[in-house]
């Protein structure tokens, strides 16, 4: 029988509006028809159809739409959704857990199309541009034959375009899928032979084309098969590190959401974790690459990243990896040449900042060394390699002596480090510095800290810019007699986070998931300051009200104060804590804090136990005087501008502070340095700079109004032009007249 589909007729049930009747009419009346004629031309073709090649169609889909849409609960939800504008059956096939399509008849409603097609997603084709032969991929299309993209309305990308198309999609991590075939209008009447003959047109068509899909589909099933010989070994229980022995331990494999499966593992000492980690065996990293690839973490970083087609040949292949360090704050050179010394010890072969981690013969499909060891080096690299970058520190016994040695030479360098309470002294270096501090706010805080034998501990408060950080730190190495940008070891900024609800925050805590005691910069600078009695330790809390300090802080202040023990914790096995800590005499205890809408409020019982020092006083004068020759012969009248300005400000106790005035500055120089051809007017860059540092600040009511009508006179005298600041000015003015209050921010 050859029945005849009436594709208008098609096209008005794709856009009836109702969800309930488009779905149920799409289901009894397109997709019998349509589903007859495929499942005709796959028995034609003589398709064996089964577990790993079978049809699948939207039926399932429509059928869940039609009854949610009849269910109140979910029936305004569905009320406008598109489900129902299309329908398509295709031809899959199953390999290794994933699903590819071979052939598709698609009837879109949205764009009014008849699609006949094979779909891919972008993975392929971005692994064909990295090997070179997309270019062949798409000359194995057929001209008449396009490329389409888009779940709703399809829309061509041109094959001249295409491979532009694709690596524009890597970056921004856009992963669209791809239809590969022919297009016609869903209009008009096709019989059913006819339709079967297009089917059979563009099965032929892109025959060629499905050969690089297979072919991609066997390289990648392949690179699979080794990373499943890897995958399922999970009798690694010891590695040897350092001449060190640890056990390890290797979880089963988990499955990832998307791309491929995970395992994790831990390091341990004796009963003590070291470390934890994970192996990712991934069929492509979303991000990176678009091949089978094994992604090694240690402690949170990426340390081992490598493509698995590496080692698909012709007999066998060296897994060779490229090692790149890219820290920040290291010599990444220094670092590279440590991880390869330490590969070299460990008997992993090394070349430059490459390493070979094992051979695979091609032909059995299996590894040379045994998946075991391969397994092994790639966990033990990884961990060699953590510990190079200081990110996991793992002990040695085979060169304790060196270490010990090491230690004596650090510790004898710490011992020339003499602490010196002396003011005077102090006080000439911190005179000395760059920075400004009266010697009235300098002998105040040496006073806070020092009054007391066996307290110690000083609040700074005060308008942000003031130099409250700097201050602590240049007392701290001044008393060692270090200059402010020298390393302190006796000195150690804490900077205090909003998520502080407790002690642990300060002192730790035992973690009995990772089997250890958690530390903390404040608990290592206590236990250091117990075993070196004689040195004063500085801890500064930096912006230390931004959590509520009563409740981080208690059981500090009341160890300080009643002189008992702060119970840590009960584990006998635990050697390298005490059970319970005494708080010595030693210590130094220094706060920074801001007051706004972000802090809160200082309690009694916290500041009947400080000293609390206020610095919003400026001296720009002195200020002016340690700035650089270059910037002050540029910027004399603009300095001038800007202290006026502050001396306006300062009435209301609304001015600004050191670190806003050295910014402002510097880029006014900054701009004076781009040269007449590019570099804003002086007035106006002054006027930039005054809107963009120092007005975002202002806020208030009616107390504020004579302020803000003094600026207003200021700035029309000063500014020339269309001022920003003075626009800003006059909007807050009216805000306040008309609301009562007023601030910067819209």
């Amino acid at each position: 029988m050859n029945t005849i589909l009436n594709l208008t007729y098609y096209q008005s049930l794709f856009n009836e509006d109702n969800t309930e009747i488009r779905c149920r009419r799409v289901l009894d009346e397109v997709a019998p028809q349509v589903n007859r004629v495929f499942e005709r031309f796959i028995t034609s073709k003589e398709i064996p159809l089964g577990d790993k090649l079978y049809i699948r169609n939207y039926d399932t889909t429509l059928t869940t739409t039609y009854h949610d849409a009849r269910n109140p609960t979910y029936a305004e939800k569905k009320k406008n959704s598109d489900m129902g504008r299309k329908y398509f059956v295709g031809l899959y096939m199953k390999s290794d857990e994933k699903e590819y399509n071979l052939l598709t008849i698609e009837f879109n409603g949205i764009d009014q199309s008849l699609l006949l097609h094979t779909e891919i997603s972008l993975i392929p084709f971005w692994s064909w541009s990295r090997s070179g032969v997309i270019q062949d991929v798409l000359s194995s299309i057929p001209d008449e034959y396009s490329i389409f993209t888009g779940w709703k309305e399809k829309s061509r990308v041109p094959k001249e375009e295409f491979e532009d198309f694709v690596k524009s999609c890597i970056k921004p991590r856009k992963r669209p899928w791809f239809q590969v075939g022919k297009s016609m209008d869903l209009e008009g009447q096709m019989d059913e032979k006819e339709l079967s003959g297009y089917l059979q047109e563009v099965w032929d068509g892109l025959s060629e084309f499905r050969e690089f899909i297979n072919m991609e589909i066997q390289t990648g099933q392949r690179a699979w098969t080794a990373l499943k010989q890897l995958s399922s070994i999970r009798d690694i229980e010891e590695t040897q590190l350092l001449g060190r022995p640890y056990s390890v331990e290797i979880s089963s494999v988990e499955n990832l959401k998307y791309q491929g499966k995970r395992q994790s593992f831990q390091i341990n000492d004796g009963d003590q974790m070291i470390t934890k980690g994970n192996i990712d065996y991934l069929d492509y990293h979303d991000k990176n690459s678009p091949f089978q690839t094994i992604v090694v973490r240690v402690a949170g970083g990426n340390q081992i990243f490598t493509n698995v087609r590496e080692i698909l040949a012709n007999g066998t292949k060296e897994w060779w990896i490229k090692k790149l360090f890219a820290t920040q704050s290291m010599d990444n050179h220094e670092i590279k040449a440590e991880a390869m010394r330490l590969l070299q010890e460990h008997g992993i072969q090394v070349e430059d900042a490459s390493y070979c981690v094992g051979t695979y013969d091609n032909d059995s499909e299996t590894f040379i060394e045994g998946a075991h060891q391969v397994k092994k080096n790639f966990i033990d690299a990884a961990l060699l390699f953590a510990h190079a970058r200081k990110t996991v520190e793992l002990p040695s016994d085979s060169v304790n002596n060196e270490l010990e040695m090491e230690g004596e030479n650090e510790l004898s360098e710490t011992e020339t480090l003499e602490p010196n309470f002396r003011f005077a002294e102090i006080h000439d270096m911190i005179d000395n510095s760059q920075f400004t501090f009266s010697k009235s706010i300098v002998r105040d805080l040496h006073l806070n800290l020092t009054a007391l034998d066996d307290k110690h501990f000083v609040i700074l408060s005060g308008i942000s810019g003031t130099g409250k950080t700097q201050l602590c730190r240049l007392y701290a190495n001044a008393v060692y007699g270090l200059e402010y940008e020298s390393e302190n070891p006796y000195f150690s900024i804490i900077p205090v986070r909003p998520d502080w609800t407790d002690a642990s925050s300060l002192f730790g805590y035992y973690s009995s998931f990772e089997k250890r005691y958690v530390k903390t910069e404040f608990l290592k600078v206590i236990l250091n300051a117990l075993k070196e009695r004689e040195k004063p330790h500085f801890i500064l809390l930096d912006e230390m009200n931004l959590a509520r300090v009563e409740y981080y802080l208690s059981d500090y202040l009341s160890a300080v104060e009643s002189r008992k023990e702060i119970p840590l914790h009960q584990d006998e096995h635990i050697t390298d804590i005490p059970q319970k800590l005494n708080i010595p005499p030693n210590v130094y205890v220094l706060g920074t804090i801001n007051i706004d809408e972000t802090t809160h409020s200082i309690s009694d019982k916290v500041l009947d136990r400080a000293f609390v020092m206020t610095l919003s006083d400026v001296d720009f004068t002195s200020f002016w005087e340690r700035v650089d020759q270059d910037l002050k012969d540029s910027l004399f009248r603009e300095f001038s501008l800007l202290k006026e300005f502050h001396t306006k400000l300062s009435a209301y106790e609304l001015h600004f502070g050191y670190r806003t005035m050295g910014e402002m500055l510097q880029k006014l120089y900054a701009n004076h340095q781009l040269g007449a051809d590019h570099a804003m007017a002086p007035m106006e860059a002054l006027d930039g700079v005054i809107a963009e540092k120092v007005l975002t600040k202002i806020r208030g009511d009616e107390r504020i109004s004579e302020m803000l009508n003094e600026l207003n006179l200021w700035l029309t005298s000063n500014l020339e032009g269309r001022s920003v600041s003075l626009q800003h000015v006059n909007r807050m003015q009216e805000e306040l007249e008309y609301y009562g209050a007023t601030q910067f921010w819209r």
